[in-house]
């Protein structure tokens, strides 16, 4: 074997040795760095588990705050204390109105229409449906009463009130208009003889005109007065309030 091929071949069985001898060389002389990074590491891990910990039990478990002085910590509803028991018995306010004298309003008077006529029979009733019109040939709701009587009969007011209207022509005859209590209005119909105007006061069982034949709008059905009656202006069935009904 050469020298050169021993020295080249020393020097490859020393490279390790070199190597491992630096290695240590390098952890004798930075030791304490390195474990001063140990130690941090170690520190940071233990934060970072605490951490994590900490916002398991959070989720699980609420803590309640524990108020100085409570005998009972554990105690969800604490005695509610009322300020009102303190204090002494008062005497009730008198209430005004058990020294008030009770005041019975007057009953109205009810809405009972009288007779218009003495005497009478009825003729075509009041019918929302359509009904045959004797005198034009159709059919068509009748929004009244007819009470048949002798020419010349006394018509006469069913309640007190005021006249509203007064009308006169060949279809309908003389028609009046009277406004009652309560929303309550009466219309007559195929009257003659009347002498009543807009503003007059009537009375119940005043006379207000006179039975006639005459008017052209249910002339075939014969002498008769047509009856309406409503209610806040709406039509009813004056039947419904007449003190007799039919006779």
């Amino acid at each position: 074997m050469s020298k050169q091929t021993k020295r080249t071949k020393e020097k490859r069985q020393g490279a390790p040795n070199q190597t491992g001898v630096k290695v240590a060389q390098f952890f004798k002389k930075n030791i304490y760095v390195i474990l001063m990074i140990i130690c941090i590491l170690a520190i940071a891990t233990m934060i970072t588990l605490a951490v994590v910990l900490n916002n398991n039990n959070d989720g699980d478990t609420v803590m309640k705050p524990i108020v100085s002085g409570d005998e009972n910590p554990g105690n969800d509803n604490p005695p509610v204390v009322n300020p009102d028991d303190n204090k002494p018995n008062q005497p009730e306010k008198p209430n005004d109105d058990d020294n008030k004298p009770s005041i019975t309003p007057p009953a109205k008077e009810d809405f009972v229409m009288a007779n218009p006529l003495d005497e009478y029979t009825v003729g075509q009733v009041y019918s929302e449906e359509h009904v045959f019109n004797n005198t034009h040939k159709y059919w068509h709701p009748h929004e009244g009463l007819d009470l048949n009587a002798e020419v010349g009969s006394d018509v006469k007011c069913v309640f007190a009130g005021t006249v509203k209207e007064v009308t006169k022509d060949s279809y309908s005859g003389a028609t009046v208009t009277i406004e009652h209590q309560d929303g309550f209005t009466t219309v007559y119909k195929l009257m003659d003889g009347v002498t009543l105007k807009a503003g007059d006061k009537v009375s119940k069982g005043d006379v207000i005109g006179k039975v006639s034949d005459t008017a052209l709008e249910e002339i075939a059905d014969g002498a008769h007065i047509h009856l309406e009656l409503y209610k806040d202006n709406v039509a009813i069935n004056p039947m419904d309030y007449l003190l007799s009904g039919d006779k």
